[in-house]
């Protein structure tokens, strides 16, 4: 259903893999998921929870996916996150539930 493309994500990313500094890390994730235009809302980060939460219309099959398939593609590239870090993917109609988490 939705796609988050590796190489673009990758190339965005980079600059913010040289440092484990975990909220500009979650922040740069933010801005390229907002850069998608997949979101029902603007992406944000919760240095208190230690999440990159994102809201879109899918599964929850698929938000288990793209939510495993970011965070990989953050290890892959040497994007580091302090222990804990995590996305939490939510429905516009799961209220407070996220329908997907995954550590970053």
């Amino acid at each position: 259903m939705f796609r988050v493309y590796p190489a673009l994500l990758a190339a965005m990313l980079v600059p913010a893999a040289a440092s484990a500094d975990s909220v500009g890390n979650a922040y740069a994730l933010c801005g390229v998921f907002d850069g998608t235009g997949l979101l029902s809302e603007p992406c944000s980060v919760s240095g208190w929870h230690s999440a990159v939460d994102v809201t879109m219309d899918t599964s929850a099959g698929e938000a288990r996916k793209i939510c495993v398939g970011v965070a990989q593609m953050m290890r892959k590239e040497g994007v580091r996150f302090d222990p804990g870090w995590k996305i939490r993917i939510y429905s516009p109609y799961s209220g407070d539930n996220s329908i997907a988490q995954c550590n970053l």
